[in-house]
């Protein structure tokens, strides 16, 4: 009996020490990563780094943080952050966000609320830290741009996972659901008279990426990984009577320019056509052509109400069936 409540003794000393010295490598962790941010001429303070959660728990709360790279033009500051991870599983780590905190980038700044924002990943045991998985949830999203528009979600989700393949050592399969998204209105729509409602039922995505490099603390502190072939299984979104559907897939070469086609089908186009008008986006001397034509093509697939186009990529521009678009978005990472 007396061997065995030493052993106990032991075996819980060991593991007191094992705790105390894996919290205090955490904090030190973090300040040596902060200190490295600042010696590379980035903005990186905090107040304060703390550990708790012995015995069964690392919980890490930085408070007051500001980060900053003058190099990309990113910012971030929040009253805090907590990071949480078991001590006998510390590559599975939970992190926690408050309700208020800002970003600003080289597009303008923004003011970001929301409700229980939370990201669960899974990164490989290594010293860069390479994401393995990844779940982000967040409820009552509110994004304010200090240019005035807003957008938003009632609930979000966002779900990533690296799946390697013998081609593509970096492709990750993207997951996205958002539910009652709301979007900047463009400047002259009135969404009042009923022309849509304010908010989209839903906005989904199924799509595969591959990288040029792993996402991991690298892609932090030094570079972004680029896109190089993005393949998209679906992604679809309703709004009001409107309904979009897009599948296919694109290379994407050292530029970012799109080399690709994409299947495009819209129920209910005259709607897309109505809110691009009204909005300024189409001149008003082409809405009657480009409906006609288009009138033409729904027709041909044997419901005048739905679009069933290609949306053709190439070299920085793009083209709706036979219609001009002009240029196509970069697909590039800051």
């Amino acid at each position: 009996m007396i061997r065995l409540l030493v052993v106990i003794i032991a075996a819980a000393t060991l593991y007191a020490g094992y705790w105390f010295v894996g919290s205090n490598g955490a904090n030190s962790g973090f300040e040596r990563w902060f200190d490295d941010r600042r010696a590379e001429g980035w903005v990186a303070e905090v107040d304060d780094i703390n550990t708790r959660g012995f015995p069964s728990r690392f919980d890490t709360t930085l408070t007051n943080l500001s980060l900053a790279d003058p190099e990309t033009g990113v910012a971030y500051s929040a009253p805090f952050l907590q990071i949480f991870a078991l001590s006998y599983k510390p590559e599975h780590i939970i992190a926690v966000w408050p309700n208020e905190q800002s970003f600003s980038s080289p597009y303008g700044k923004a003011a970001v609320s929301s409700t229980d924002m939370r990201a669960s990943l899974i990164v490989k045991k290594n010293t860069a830290l390479a994401l393995q998985k990844a779940n982000f949830t967040t409820d009552e999203l509110a994004v304010k741009m200090d240019n005035g528009d807003a957008f938003g979600a009632g609930k979000a989700l966002v779900a990533v996972e690296l799946t390697p393949t013998p081609a593509a050592a970096n492709n990750y399969h993207f997951g996205v659901d958002l539910k009652d998204l709301t979007l900047p209105q463009p400047k002259g729509l009135r969404l009042e008279v009923g022309l849509l409602p304010e908010k989209l039922d839903y906005a989904r995505a199924d799509v595969t990426a591959q990288f040029n490099a792993p996402w991991d603390l690298n892609a932090l502190q030094t570079a972004r990984p680029q896109p190089t072939k993005i393949a998209v299984k679906l992604i679809e979104a309703k709004w009001g009577q409107l309904e979009l559907r897009l599948a296919g897939e694109f290379d994407v070469d050292t530029q970012g320019r799109a080399n690709g086609k994409i299947t495009v089908k819209a129920q209910n186009w005259r709607d897309i056509l109505a809110v691009s008008a009204a909005s300024g986006a189409i001149p008003s001397q082409l809405v009657r052509p480009i409906e006609q034509g288009l009138s033409l093509l729904s027709g041909l697939s044997g419901n005048r109400n739905t679009l069933d186009l290609p949306l053709d990529l190439k070299d920085g521009q793009m083209k709706l069936g036979p219609i001009p678009l002009g240029p196509a978005p970069l697909f590039r990472l800051r």
